[in-house]
C-alpha cells in the first residue's frame, strides 16, 4: 500500500501538468471555434471527459490492467483527435504527456501502446501536412519525427535507470535479508557449539572423572580395612589414593577450563565496530552507537554478554522489527553498566519473548543484571539492561 501511495505522491506534478495543459486546450477550443458553436461545445464535452477519464484511471482504475489500458488507450486516442482538430503547441504537448504514462507500464504492454502512439502521431502529421510541397513535407515532418524519438528515447533511458534502480533495490534488500540470516546462523552455531562442549565436558566427567573417584573410594575403604593389621600397605594404598585424587583434581580443572572457554569478548569496541561495519553496505540502515570508553576495562564475561544482547538486538531489529535506525548506547557509573538499545521499528503492543530475548535474559540474569523491554505499535522496539559492577 505504501508503494502505491509513493507512485501516486510521485505522479501528482505530472497530473498537475496535464491538467494545465487542458485548461490551455479549453482556451485554445474557444479561440478557435467561437465562431462555430457547435463544434466548440462538443470540442468541450471531449476535453471534460479525457479529465474525467484520467482521474478515474489514476485513482480508480490502478490494479484493474484491462479497464487501465482501455482507459489509456481512449485518452490518446481523444488526444490525437484534439491535435488534428486543434493543431495548437499546447495539443502537440498534451499528446507527448501519455509517452511518459506508456513509459509506466510493463514491458510487454509498452510496446504495443509506443506503437499505436506513434502510428496515431505519424497519421496526424499526414492528415495535417500540404501535399502541393513536398519538400516542406519532409522537412517539418523529419523535424516533428525526431522530436518525437528523441523524447521517446529520453524516457526509455529513464525507465531503464528506474528498472535498474529497482533492481539494485532487490538486491540490497536480498543482501540484508542474507545478511540477518548469517548473523541468526551465527548466533546458533556459537550455541550449538557451546553445547557440544558442554556435552563432551559431561561425558568426559562421566568417564574420567566418575572412574576416578569411584577407583579412590575403593582404595579408601581397602585401607580403612587393612590399616590395623597391615598399616605399611594401608601407606602404600593412602599414596595411591592420594595419587588419584590429585588426577581427579586436575580432570575437574580441565573441565572447568572447558566449560570457560566459550568465545569471550577482550577489545569491545574493535568487536563492536565490526559487527556494525557488517551492516555498512546497506544504505537504507544507520547503527549509532555511544559509550563509556571504560567499558573495555570490564571483564571479559560482561563484555561477552553485552556483545551477544548489543548482537541479537540488532538481528531481531531487522528481521522482525523492518527497522532503518538502530541507537546503542553504554553508560557506567560507580554502581553497574546501563545499556539500551532502541529501533524505530514497527513495534509492537504485545511483545512475546523469543528464544533469542530469552537467552539475552538469561545472560545478564547470570551477572545479577535486569533485562527491560519496551515497544508500541509504529513506535519501534528497545531494551534497557542493567548490569552491576
Amino acid at each position: 500500500m505504501s508503494d502505491v501511495n509513493q507512485m501516486f505522491n510521485f505522479l501528482k506534478p505530472v497530473l498537475f501538468l496535464k491538467f494545465l495543459l487542458l485548461v490551455s486546450i479549453f482556451i485554445n477550443i474557444y479561440l478557435k471555434y467561437n465562431s462555430d458553436p457547435l463544434i466548440m461545445i462538443l470540442l468541450f464535452t471531449l476535453t471534460t471527459i479525457i479529465i474525467i477519464n484520467n482521474l478515474i484511471r489514476n485513482k480508480k482504475l490502478k490494479g484493474n490492467p484491462r479497464y487501465e489500458y482501455i482507459s489509456l488507450l481512449f485518452s490518446i486516442c481523444a488526444a490525437t483527435l484534439l491535435q488534428y482538430l486543434i493543431g495548437s503547441l499546447t495539443t502537440t504537448f498534451y499528446m507527448y504527456s501519455y509517452l511518459y504514462d506508456i513509459f509506466q507500464l510493463e514491458k510487454n504492454i509498452l510496446k504495443f501502446f509506443i506503437s499505436i502512439h506513434l502510428l496515431l502521431y505519424i497519421l496526424v502529421i499526414g492528415l495535417d501536412s500540404d501535399f502541393s510541397d513536398i519538400f516542406h513535407i519532409i522537412s517539418i515532418a523529419g523535424v516533428k519525427i525526431f522530436a518525437y524519438l528523441a523524447t521517446t528515447g529520453m524516457l526509455y533511458y529513464q525507465k531503464n535507470l528506474e528498472v535498474e534502480k529497482e533492481e539494485i533495490k532487490q538486491l540490497n534488500e536480498k543482501l540484508k535479508l542474507a545478511n540477518i540470516k548469517l548473523q541468526k546462523y551465527a548466533l546458533e552455531v556459537e550455541e550449538m557449539t557451546i553445547s557440544r562442549e558442554r556435552t563432551k565436558v559431561a561425558q568426559e566427567l562421566h568417564d574420567s572423572l566418575g572412574h576416578s573417584l569411584m577407583a579412590l573410594n575403593m582404595h579408601l575403604e581397602f585401607a580403612k580395612n587393612i590399616c590395623s593389621a597391615k598399616p605399611k600397605k594401608a601407606e602404600e594404598v593412602l599414596a595411591k589414593s592420594e595419587k588419584i585424587a590429585k588426577g581427579s583434581i586436575n580432570d575437574l580443572r580441565k573441565a572447568v577450563s572447558l566449560l570457560s572457554s566459550e568465545l569471550q569478548i577482550t577489545e569491545f569496541n574493535t568487536s563492536l565496530e565490526k559487527l556494525i561495519s557488517t551492516f555498512d553496505l546497506f544504505n537504507d540502515i544507520k547503527i549509532t552507537f555511544n559509550m563509556n570508553e571504560s567499558i573495555d576495562d570490564l571483564s571479559p564475561l560482561i563484555k561477552t554478554s553485552i556483545y551477544k544482547t548489543i548482537q541479537e538486538a540488532i538481528t531481531n531489529s531487522l528481521s522482525h522489527g523492518n527497522s532503518t535506525e538502530i541507537t546503542i548506547k553504554i553508560t557506567r557509573n560507580s554502581e553497574n553498566i546501563k545499556l539500551v538499545v532502541a529501533d524505530n521499528g514497527i513495534g509492537c503492543n504485545n511483545i512475546s519473548k523469543s528464544n533469542g530475548l530469552n537467552g539475552i535474559e538469561h545472560r545478564i540474569k547470570l551477572l545479577r543484571g535486569t533485562t527491560q523491554y519496551f515497544s508500541h505499535n509504529n513506535l519501534g522496539f528497545s531494551i534497557k539492561v542493567f548490569i552491576p559492577i
